[in-house]
């Protein structure tokens, strides 16, 4: 997945920020257009119908604190 990918779940568009692999799969820092605006998301695989689903999700307000997030996890899962 790329860094400014955008795909649709629904109704909410969301904006890939940032990505990596770890050797316990993938983390993902997204965006959307809605409460909680930023997800940092574990194991983000995309569906046959095009949607995406996560094994987990943990969402802010402040995209400083979810690129912390972000990283802390990476840095747990290497």
């Amino acid at each position: 997945m790329n860094k400014g990918c955008i795909f649709r779940n629904g109704t909410i568009d969301y904006t890939v920020l940032d990505y990596a692999e770890t050797r316990f799969g993938n983390i993902a820092l997204l965006r959307r257009d809605t409460y909680c605006p930023f997800v940092v998301a574990r194991l983000l695989q995309k569906q046959p119908d095009g949607t995406y689903i996560w094994a987990w999700g943990s969402y802010f307000n402040e995209r400083q604190n979810a690129i912390s997030f972000f990283h802390t996890r990476i840095n747990e899962l290497q």
